[in-house]
């Protein structure tokens, strides 16, 4: 199986039909689902190409891939290739450009007289694709011939005029039809660059922009296999796999043993593919773990965001790079084979942190954090042979604190790929054997302004003892937050003796004094309004954690039990809680009410500055500093 990567003006440029066997299902793509998605695609490519500055490279839209098979033909007749996948692809590209010729015809005949050769010849240039002149039976004409149950459709639309279009043909394939002819005349016709201008950005984007991959079958692969294995399970073709492909592809150029480069390179993503192949993220931002792997590698590889639509695309422009800076012009694939593999195992240890490190405790919190665009900057942390054990630690904090301030202070993220962007930028220019934890502070701290500031103490400490923790950030942030102030005091409270382990998935946040505080804890004095108690009693000085078995039984009990028949929140954490947390709530608070919160909230201030410290450039604090 060969892989071409071409345009479509490649593709249905030369003399060659592609049909579509009989066993494959009729027309199915629809509006929702691909139509308005492909637009959108090619809005943004026509916006590119318009911005273009000379001959400058403009990223192309990659359309997916089909397969196809040589068949035999007659003497006389033109070159034929069964379609094994991907026939929807190529029959809605060929509808489309014929509502796209079309479009441009209607527009051609609205405008003034000299405007209209530019316009002539885009349409032309797509005409061109959709027919094959030199033909001996009839339906030879056509460059893509569906399967029995679709040709009269698909014949009326190829088939139809300009001016008549489909008038009076119903189902997918006449509503494809007028969907994009519909869509491309307003944009045809639009203000800004004259019609003639766009139609030639048109017509270039629609050709040669437009890019897909083709496989073509050897004499011994079976299509039929072939075409079960990428349809039978609803599972099409990654651009991981087609990186897969390419790279194999590229060994066989060179006579490089593949089986070797197979086994020790790319066999465990396909061995563990239920883990890299599971979908992640959310909504239209889901895709392959493989693929958002690969894309924070080519990110970290090329020092520039990589979209995820064109993935496969940047990869090609990484190797055709790669080739024109080798001496002999060609790719070393094992090692870029074996580049990738290595940081596959570092993404997973992003991704499942096991280790004790403050590195790995970075790991773990930034997963609460849900700052993935950081992921390329670790994969480069963790590659370099200056960034030792100590130097992952260092750059570890400083990362985290930037991150933690910021989402305690409220600011937003909006910035953070731009940022990591410039951070792996940085580290990119300090020599491999070096250090980089104080260029990434360093960094940090030429960043601390404006929107991206690194909150300085004044400004933690405000927003941490006066804002609202529970329900006012997330739930599981809340907990990692009460998480990190547990294992600094087990820390300080155990240095010869090892941390206690507890199973963190089984404890939960709880109120000291409890949310339902008007039945259960009336107020006794009038100094604080019911507003100012409730704003109290979500903010960090009245939360801790306790297990899930312990958390029904405290829930709106008093601190102390008023005629000791049962134990009240106070002897109950007493009696049942080992954490430090808790331990240090009794041992400082006899009573519990918004002072206690308020008292509370600075004490735990004073471990969270030590667990996220300030901005190197800013003095310690001085006790009143902390004690407001």
């Amino acid at each position: 199986m060969q892989p071409t990567y071409i345009s479509i003006s490649t593709l249905f440029g030369s003399q060659t039909r592609h049909t579509v066997p009989l066993f494959q299902r009729p027309y199915v793509w629809g509006r929702d689902e691909q139509w308005e998605p492909l637009w959108e695609d090619l809005s943004g490519l026509f916006e590119r190409l318009s911005h273009r500055e000379g001959e400058a490279t403009v990223a192309g839209h990659f359309l997916g891939t089909v397969v196809l098979e040589q068949m035999p033909n007659a003497t006389g007749s033109l070159p034929c290739r069964q379609v094994i996948d991907g026939q929807q692809r190529l029959t809605t590209l060929q509808i489309m450009l014929k509502a796209a010729e079309h479009a441009l015809t209607a527009v051609e005949a609205s405008v003034a007289e000299g405007e209209r050769p530019p316009i002539a010849i885009a349409r032309r240039q797509l005409a061109f694709l959709t027919e094959n002149p030199a033909f001996s039976a009839e339906e030879e004409k056509y460059k893509v011939w569906p399967t029995n149950e679709d040709r009269a459709a698909f014949k009326a639309v190829m088939d139809s005029t300009a001016d008549a279009g489909v008038a009076g043909q119903t189902g997918r394939m006449a509503e494809a039809y007028n969907y994009f002819r519909q869509t491309f005349i307003p944009y045809l016709a639009g203000a800004g660059t004259g019609a003639g201008g766009r139609a030639q950005i048109f017509a270039a984007a629609l050709k040669d922009h437009l890019r897909i991959i083709v496989l073509d079958l050897d004499v011994s692969d079976e299509p039929q296999a072939i075409f079960e294995t990428l349809n039978a399970h609803g599972t099409p073709l990654l651009p991981a796999d087609l990186m897969k492909n390419w790279l194999l592809w590229e060994a066989t150029r060179q006579k490089i043993e593949l089986v070797p480069l197979y086994e020790a390179y790319w066999r465990p993503f396909d061995r563990e593919h239920e883990y890299w192949r599971a979908r992640v993220g959310t909504g239209h931002a889901a895709r392959a773990r493989v693929d958002t792997f690969l894309q924070n590698w080519l990110t970290k590889t090329a020092l520039e965001p990589v979209s995820a639509k064109h993935l496969y695309d940047r990869f090609l422009r990484q190797v055709a790079l790669l080739k024109s800076t080798s001496a002999d012009e060609r790719v070393d694939v094992d090692a870029l084979m074996a580049g990738i593999r290595q940081d596959a195992d570092r993404y997973e240890r992003i991704d499942k942190p096991t280790g004790k490190t403050r590195f790995d405790l970075f790991l773990r919190r930034l997963q609460v954090l849900d700052v993935v665009v950081l992921h390329p900057l670790l994969l480069a942390l963790m590659e370099r042979a200056g960034s030792d054990q100590a130097d992952l630690d260092d750059a570890a904090v400083a990362l985290e604190s930037y991150l933690v301030r910021r989402m305690v202070c409220g600011y937003q993220t909006r910035g953070y790929g731009a940022l990591a962007l410039t951070l792996l930028k940085a580290i990119a220019e300090v020599p491999a054997g070096e250090p980089v934890g104080a260029v990434i502070r360093e960094q940090l701290r030429q960043s601390a302004t404006g929107n991206d500031t690194w909150p300085d103490d004044a400004r933690f400490h405000l927003d941490w003892t006066r804002r609202r923790f529970y329900n006012g950030l997330r739930r599981d942030r809340v907990l990692m937050i009460l998480q990190a102030l547990e294992e600094s005091y087990q820390s300080k409270a155990h240095k010869a003796e090892p941390l206690m382990s507890f199973d963190w998935s089984k404890l939960q946040i709880e109120h000291v004094m409890p949310q339902n505080w008007q039945q259960y804890w009336p107020m006794t004095e009038v100094t604080i309004t019911p507003a100012e108690r409730d704003l109290a009693l979500h903010g960090i000085g009245n939360l801790t954690l306790v297990s899930e078995r312990l958390n029904p039984s405290l829930s709106n009990g008093p601190w102390a039990h008023p005629d000791d028949v049962a134990l009240g929140k106070r002897e109950a954490l007493r009696k049942h809680s080992r954490l430090e947390l808790n331990r240090r709530l009794l041992e400082q608070h006899q009573n519990w009410d918004e002072a206690g919160m308020q008292a509370r909230a600075e004490e735990l201030f004073k471990v969270a500055r030590e667990i996220w410290p300030p901005c190197p450039t800013e003095s310690a604090p001085t006790d009143a500093a902390t004690s407001s």
